[in-house]
Formats: C-alpha cells, structure tokens, sequence
C-alpha cells in the first residue's frame, strides 16, 4: 500500500494521463517544468519502438536520415503530428489510411529544440494515441531519438524479468494481495476468459474488465482513518482502488487464467520531470505501481490506472459515487523504450532477486542473491539506496555490528514477512519501515534505545511486536496505520498512540 501522501502528490498526474492530456499540457499545466533543454537530452541507442495490439500485431516508429517511418502489421487512420516540445507548434503532420510510409523532419527541425511525434492510429479495432516519443536532430542533421533520463536504469531494473521456465513458472503463483488461486478469483478469470482461445485475447479481455470496470478511488487519497486493503479478492468484490490494487487485480486475474504476470512498483513523473534536475521532486521512492504481462516469448508493460478514466468521488470509504470517464488503451502493451518516457521501475514483485551488490553505508554493504536474500555486512548506520528493495529476506552477517537502521532504509520494501534484527542495534531511524506492507513480525533487541517516527507506518500486516524495556523513545506515528497490531510496551510508553489516525489492534502495558 503506497503512502497516502505520496499518491496525493502524483493524483493530478494520474487523472490527466489516464484521460490522454498530450505531454506537452501535462508537463507544463500540472507540473510547471520548464521546457526541456537539449543540452540535458540523450541520444537513444535504438531507431525504432514497437506499439504491440490486442492480438500481438507490431506498429513500428522508427527514424531513418532525416526521415520519421511507420511501419504497421495492421493499423489504419494514422495521423501524426511532430510538434516542437517547447511552443507546441506542429512542424509536420500526416494523415493516411497508408501502413508503411516515411515523413520527412529534419528541414523542419532546428538543431536546439525537443520535439516529439503525437501519434494516432487504429489497430485491431483498437484507437490509441501515443505522445511520448521525443525527437532532436544529431550531429550529422539526422533525426534521432532522445531515450528516456531513467531508460538505462530501468533495463537494469527489469533484469530480473527472466523468461526462463522456473522464474515464469513462479510468476503463476500466489502471492500477498495476489491470491490467483481464490476460488473467487479462479471464477472471475473463467467467466472472462470463456471461449478465448489464446493469451492474447485473454489478457486483453482482463485488461479490459479492469480498467473499464473499476473505478480510482480519489477517496482514499485524503482519508487518513481507514485503513485500505490492496487484495485482490477483496477489490473484485468492491470495484474501487488505487494504482497498486488495479495492478494486483491484473495480475491476479492473469495468473488464474496461466498468464505470467507481476506487479511493479515505482516512479511516476513526466519527461520533463525526469529531464528538468532543476525540478526538486523525489524520483526515488515509489509512488506508483502497475503490472507486466508474458505474451508471445515477450514481457509488456502495462499501466491500468493511466488507462482507467472513472473515479470514486465522495465523503468516506462507504459513501460515495462512481463517476464515469473515458477509458483507453494507450498504456496497454508498452515497450520499454516508449513506457520509460514516465515510469521510473524500482522493483518488480517477484519471489526472486536481482543479484547485485554495493554500499550501504559508511562502512557497511549489501548483496542480493538469485533467491531474493538481501544480506547486509559491516558495523554502524545502514541505508539502503533508493529503489534497492527486490527482495524478500534479510540477513545480517555474523560478524557485523550495525548500530542503526537508518531513516527510510527499507521504506516501501513490499516482499519483507519478518526481520531479525541484530542485538547490537540500537536505533532505528525515521520511516524505516514505512509502508512494508507484507512485514509480519520483527525482533526488535533488548539494548535497542529509540524508535523514529513513523518507522512502522502503514506495515498493515504487522501483527506482533514486543518493544523491551530499554527503549527510551517512541516517536510520533511510530506504529500509526496498523491495524492488525499485537503491541507490547513497558508502562512508561503508555499513550505513545496518541494522535493516532489508526491505533493499533491491541496494546499491552506492561508493569
């Protein structure tokens, strides 16, 4: 579950890209970043992007010379439009019943301003719009493309999408909020599967039932005194979520119907977000989730919530309305190249890892292996970097002597059931453990002196901790938003929940 306050901040963003504002509007209107300088723009190390439909059919956009080509399988009523990304004055277009042609730019580009091509067309019946792909002219006058600021980091990111038998086969599996074996669940995928013969069509009619039958709960972004469940068995039943519940759902759906599908989390901005570093925003932390898909030997990327137009208006979680907007699919079926354009990929929610390894402190380290386990080596204060978070197990080496959990170490580590922590820890920093919404249980040390605040904020799962009695401080929302909670604390710590939103499920005093 992704923190409230974060989904408020990206809300406007959400609607106006699921209801297709062109970049150019939403860069500009909602975010008030400034043009994107040249200067900060980079080459793409390809020439051309795929557009996949309903039924695996390609479109293709690719550079050439000074020449835009479209190349399509299927698609009809094409029209384009390059527009110069600053004025927003179109510098060429093109309308055509035609599937393979060529659109001379570089004459009408100039070699310091961005532009990009906002394309239309119909493929398999399907009418989609596409604004992100960006464009400049190279050293030699050529038409290029400029690859997304976070391109690089999220094809690291998505090494861990293995395509080999065992990772697809635990990519089919049950997990936390993804309950793709519920009977319930089980039902749903049938009826909507019934009579589809292939994956494609399957995946398509899921995506549809999703993004057309659910509803974003605006609600939810400023109630503070609910708690919200992101299951997918639950959200089936009620019809209303946010980001990381559509992608639950979808995935959900998709793995009972024997589709590889996972749930990603991440970063949510615009090009000129992620191109603008004068723009002081936080493009670390995850503030969105949506969903990839296994097709045809391929991963996709897709984002429901972008694609979803209906929002859930209203009072309170059971008083409200459904309003009805318009639904795409311009966020179905993505490339990597295309959805970095304004996804940022921190993690996928796989029961494996990225093997990797690097700092995590002064003097401290991690590595992650194939299995998921993250083990950390060292002494004093770690912090894991931002986005480090694809694994479900921690283990601190014996030989280490950390002393501090520092500030929003393992913010948003969504896999994490339980956490030993090591006796010679005595401190755990701000948000530490802000929203590990799988976290079940943690050992917190006898010698352990100070809990931050909101260090356990929205761990919804939690359901036990016992707080010893050398702690000699509580902070403000420590454990606010954990419903499920069994807390033992020494008397002197009686009232520490005061001001909370949600309490927890019980508190023990001890004498």
């Amino acid at each position: 579950m992704l923190s409230k306050k974060i989904l408020a901040a990206v809300s406007s963003l959400l609607i106006l890209a699921g209801n297709t504002v062109p970049a150019l509007a939403y860069d500009s209107a909602v975010l008030g970043a400034s043009a994107v300088s040249i200067s900060s723009c980079a080459e793409a190390d390809y020439s051309s992007v795929e557009y996949t439909s309903r039924y695996g059919k390609v479109t293709t956009i690719g550079v050439s010379g000074g020449d835009l080509t479209f190349s399509s399988q299927d698609a009809s009523s094409v029209n384009i439009n390059v527009r110069n990304l600053e004025t927003g004055s179109v510098v060429a277009t093109k309308n055509t019943m035609e599937s393979n042609f060529s659109l001379s730019l570089a004459d009408k580009m100039d070699s310091s301003s961005v532009y990009y091509a906002d394309i239309k067309f119909t493929a398999d019946g399907i009418s989609s719009e596409y604004t992100e792909n960006y464009l400049m002219l190279d050293g030699d006058g050529n038409v290029v493309f400029i690859k997304s600021p976070v391109y690089d980091f999220n094809v690291e990111r998505c090494s861990e999408m293995w395509t080999d038998d065992q990772s697809l086969q635990e990519c089919l599996q049950p997990q936390h909020d993804i309950e793709s074996d519920d009977p319930y669940v089980v039902s749903v995928a049938e009826e909507l599967c019934e009579g589809l013969d292939t994956d494609w069509e399957k995946a398509f009619a899921l995506y549809t039932f999703v993004t057309r039958e659910f509803a974003y709960d605006n609600v939810q972004l400023d109630d503070e005194h609910y708690i919200y469940q992101d299951s997918a068995a639950a959200l089936l039943r009620r019809k209303i979520a946010i980001c990381e519940g559509f992608g639950n759902v979808f995935t959900a759906l998709c793995r009972a119907a024997g589709i590889p599908a996972v749930v990603q989390f991440g970063v949510t901005e615009t090009f000129s977000t992620f191109s603008n570093v004068s723009v002081k925003r936080n493009t670390e932390n995850a503030n969105h989730a949506w969903a990839a898909v296994y097709l045809g030997n391929k991963w996709y990327f897709v984002d429901p919530t972008f694609d979803n137009g209906n929002r859930y208006e209203g009072d309170s979680h059971d008083q409200g309305r459904v309003a009805k907007g318009k639904c795409t699919y311009n966020y179905y079926l993505m490339s990597l190249e295309t959805f970095s354009m304004d996804h940022k990929i921190c993690d996928a929610d796989t029961t494996h890892g990225i093997e990797s390894s690097g700092s995590c402190g002064s003097n401290a380290s991690y590595t992650i292996s194939r299995d998921g386990t993250l083990t950390i080596t060292g002494r004093g204060e770690i912090k894991l970097p931002g986005g480090v978070n694809g694994f479900d197990k921690v283990v601190f080496s014996s030989d280490s002597n950390i002393t501090r959990i520092g500030s929003e170490c393992f913010i948003d580590c969504d896999l994490i059931t339980e956490i030993i922590l090591p006796d010679t820890v005595t401190e755990i920093g701000d948000k530490a453990f802000n929203t590990c919404e799988d976290l079940e249980y943690i050992y917190l040390p006898d010698g352990l002196e100070s809990i931050g605040q909101q260090a356990f904020e929205v761990c919804d799962e939690l359901a036990y901790v016992y707080v010893p009695d050398s702690v000699t401080n509580i902070s403000s929302y420590a454990f606010d938003d954990c419903p499920r909670l069994i807390i033992s604390v020494p008397e002197t710590h009686s009232g520490f929940e005061n001001n909370y939103y949600v309490e927890p499920y019980r508190i023990i005093i001890r004498n």
